[in-house]
């Protein structure tokens, strides 16, 4: 004979006896408690505009303004005077701001290079 497991309660009335079973997807469980996930993921947004806030000391404009002119030149960044935007083409990603185009570029090699020698 084989034991079955019966999760769910019973509840007796009288002469019946009727089970009432939870499936899966409804059951109750204490590790499903989302109360704090938002206060979590606020915390997380806070975190980050936090980072987008932190200067990059290591790159001044003027060294921003001639790596842009560098990549102009190479046809790496592509300048969309219309909309005064510049636009980083291996990438597609757009900038408004020189020196963020520029760190951005730094990063971007430093992965490619990373993915490179692995």
């Amino acid at each position: 004979m084989t034991a079955v497991g019966f999760v769910g309660t019973r509840e007796r009335c009288g002469a019946h006896t009727t089970r009432r079973e939870f499936s899966p997807m409804t059951r109750p469980d204490r590790y499903d408690d989302t109360s704090d996930d938002a206060e979590r993921f606020e915390r997380e947004q806070l975190v980050r505009d936090h980072d987008c806030e932190l200067r990059t000391d290591d790159l001044t404009e003027s060294d921003a303004r001639e790596l842009i002119a560098d990549l102009l030149e190479d046809d790496v960044v592509v300048a969309v005077p219309t909309e005064h935007v510049l636009v980083h083409a291996p990438t597609n990603a757009v900038f408004d701001n020189i020196v963020q185009l520029a760190v951005y570029h730094r990063g971007w090699e430093a992965g490619r290079d990373d993915e490179g020698g692995a």
